[in-house]
């Protein structure tokens, strides 16, 4: 049987915020389950972190603060997003008994996102890890593809990270839209091997003529979504925004979060 949740496509904010807000529905799970997909955008460029990566060890933070290029740890796993280019979604579901697994849902994500691009005209293929394969040490979203990320012509175009606790499960993914310029790609890592590596086999959607607005993509996301659960627009609750606020200032915003 098909339930209902909420479409939320909210404007921009800082990176804290993004964060902030993610985490704070993910807690509204508990009292009030509701199934959440949100589209979001940043205010400034950002790179945000993997719940295990030493920021510190992998970029200069004070030239990333010169050049407004916000850093937040998120809670989810996986490596560094360039942020300000991309479509940035959160998908968050209750626990419940009889739900899918997260390697399940990774699946419906990653052929939902490849139809998504098909309809667009963008040729599209899940990531399938040979067993053989050998990912590259940097911890680098943006070129290391894991099992059902998106793919196109061979690079990567879609990531997503989890994080599942008592109230919930949250993906948080990212669409590589337009290509971020060369020294804001460098400055994810300290090392100019890196640096080249990403400016090298970065993607993008819109490269080579190609133009697929925002408001595209999100639609066509939402039409090719692979779920039993009707997304109607909505809008995040008083408690939500309320616990984001502090959120904030307690957590994504602070050097102990972010830096230690």
């Amino acid at each position: 049987m098909e339930s209902t949740g909420r479409l939320l496509i909210m404007g921009k904010n800082c990176a804290a915020m993004n964060m902030a807000v993610d985490e704070a529905i993910l807690i509204a799970q508990k009292e009030k389950p509701t199934p959440t997909l949100r589209f979001y955008d940043w205010t400034t460029p950002a790179f945000s972190f993997g719940y295990f990566q030493d920021i510190t060890a992998e970029v200069d933070v004070e030239a990333c603060r010169s050049e407004g290029i916000e850093l937040v740890k998120r809670m989810t796993g996986g490596g560094t997003v360039v942020h300000g280019w991309d479509v940035t979604y959160t998908l968050i579901l209750p626990r419940h008994t009889g739900e899918m697994g997260v390697s399940e849902t990774y699946q419906q994500i990653g052929r939902s996102l490849v139809k998504a691009f098909e309809k667009l005209n963008i040729p599209a293929e899940c990531y399938t890890a040979e067993a053989d394969s050998v990912q590259t040490s940097e911890n680098i979203c943006l070129t290391n593809p894991a099992e059902n990320d998106v793919m196109c012509n061979g690079k990567k175009l879609a990531g997503v990270s989890v994080r599942r606790n008592r109230n919930g499960i949250m993906f948080q993914g990212y669409i590589s839209l337009d290509m971020p310029p060369d020294p804001i790609l460098k400055r994810v890592s300290k090392h100019s091997e890196i640096q080249e590596m990403l400016c090298e086999k970065s993607a993008a959607i819109n490269l080579e003529g190609r133009f697929i607005s925002r408001s595209s993509l999100i639609q066509a996301i939402c039409e090719t979504l692979e779920s039993e659960i009707a997304f109607n627009s909505g809008k995040l609750s008083q408690i939500e925004k309320a616990e984001a606020e502090t959120l904030v200032s307690t957590k994504y915003a602070t050097a102990a979060w972010n830096f230690d």
